[in-house]
């Protein structure tokens, strides 16, 4: 293969077109040396940013070369490279279209995504992974090796694009695999990533060092057993089941979206009962973002102070948050006196008791809530949900 830095420098200076692919690889490389640009670096360049570029020419490119010509040359530029894949995508009848459709901004975009949905090679939504528009170094690692893994395999036969649970078994595969130099695994290394930039989001102090210090158990492996996870959703899998409860139980399983209003099964419902897992991450959700606006401002702290605690101590847990409630803003004194708070806390501690994450005599968290309190500070990291 022809070095790249070397085959880039002859593609800048053939003509304007192989300058405009040249500056898009030093772009994608960010001073990478020998970096080899992906299917995704070559389908974002063509689909999504060259269509940019031609709808608005950087000032030093005015006019910008016609996209024809900047096609051959990318194809030119990846031929060299021994990539006739990649040159195969420059030529394609998928990217003459998207090109052609440049001037529509809101055309050329749906195209784009169609496209890329096409492909394959995108990370699978199952990860539970945000991707966020300006990513760590770790998290910008895990996308990159995800996206080729995904590319590899397609290439080569061994997944239908079109598989998504085959995509995110590979997808998966990657999160477990520890980088060169690296005895964590791309998923650890992300999440105390992301863990930092939950803390750096947060306008309490509290909450940040609520985080330091549960952060060890939260980075530690969560097992996820179906039989465990069975037994600690046996409550609301029953009802499920029967349709028949406690007047509290139908309501935490209102509030959680699988029964409806008539305590008929929701599809959430219907899914949920007959797939333990999901019904695990219904909890998770349920206590993790719940839908009051107060409730879920006290979430995150509640959780965390849980996890510290060996028993529930609803004064101290109400002082705490009161505190939190007013480094942040939302009430003028860090004294737990704003009933509405109060209250929201209440009804959080009952529906975990309600549910089995505390103890029928509201002492401590169960094994199970513990579990649940874990899993849901790691998905507020990973899903990057608002603070």
């Amino acid at each position: 293969m022809q070095d790249v830095e070397a085959v880039v420098e002859e593609l800048a200076d053939r003509d304007d077109a192989g300058l405009v692919v040249a500056a898009c690889w030093y772009d994608v490389s960010n001073d990478r040396p020998h970096y080899l640009m992906s299917q995704f670096d070559v389908q974002n360049f063509l689909w999504l940013t060259l269509p940019q570029l031609l709808r608005e020419p950087p000032a030093d490119m005015n006019p910008m070369p016609h996209w024809q010509a900047i096609v051959e040359e990318a194809a030119w530029f990846f031929e060299r490279l021994d990539q006739p894949r990649y040159a195969t995508i420059c030529r394609s009848e998928r990217t003459k279209e998207i090109l052609a459709s440049a001037a529509d901004a809101l055309r050329s975009f749906e195209l784009y995504a169609e496209a890329t949905h096409e492909s394959g090679i995108m990370p699978p939504p199952g990860l539970r992974i945000s991707w966020v528009d300006d990513p760590g170094p770790r998290e910008q690692s895990l996308y990159d090796a995800i996206t080729r893994a995904l590319e590899r395999a397609i290439a080569a036969g061994d997944l239908d694009p079109t598989d998504d649970v085959g995509r995110l078994e590979t997808a998966m595969t990657v999160l477990d695999q520890p980088p060169d130099g690296h005895t964590e695994t791309m998923l650890e290394l992300t999440l105390a990533e992301r863990m930092t930039r939950l803390r750096s989001a947060i306008g309490s102090q509290t909450v940040r060092e609520l985080l330091v210090r549960v952060q060890p158990d939260v980075a530690k492996p969560l097992p996820t057993d179906p039989e465990v996870l069975f037994a600690g959703c046996h409550r609301l899998f029953s009802l499920l089941h029967t349709r028949d409860g406690s007047g509290p139980l139908l309501e935490v399983a209102q509030h959680l979206g699988l029964l409806d209003e008539d305590h008929r099964r929701t599809d959430l419902g219907d899914e949920a009962l007959t797939h333990p897992t999901l019904l695990f991450e219904t909890i998770i959700n349920g206590f993790t973002y719940p839908d009051d606006p107060v409730e879920a401002h006290a979430a995150l702290p509640l959780l965390a102070m849980l996890l510290l605690a060996d028993t529930v101590d609803v004064d101290m847990l109400l002082d705490r948050i009161g505190i939190v409630f007013h480094e942040t803003g939302w009430t003028d004194t860090p004294a737990p006196e704003d009933t509405e708070m109060l209250l929201a806390v209440s009804r959080l501690l009952e529906d975990m008791r309600v549910v089995g994450l505390i103890t029928n005599d509201g002492e401590r968290l169960t094994d199970f809530g513990r579990l649940v309190a874990l899993w849901g500070i790691r998905v507020r990291a990973m899903e990057g949900a608002p603070t």
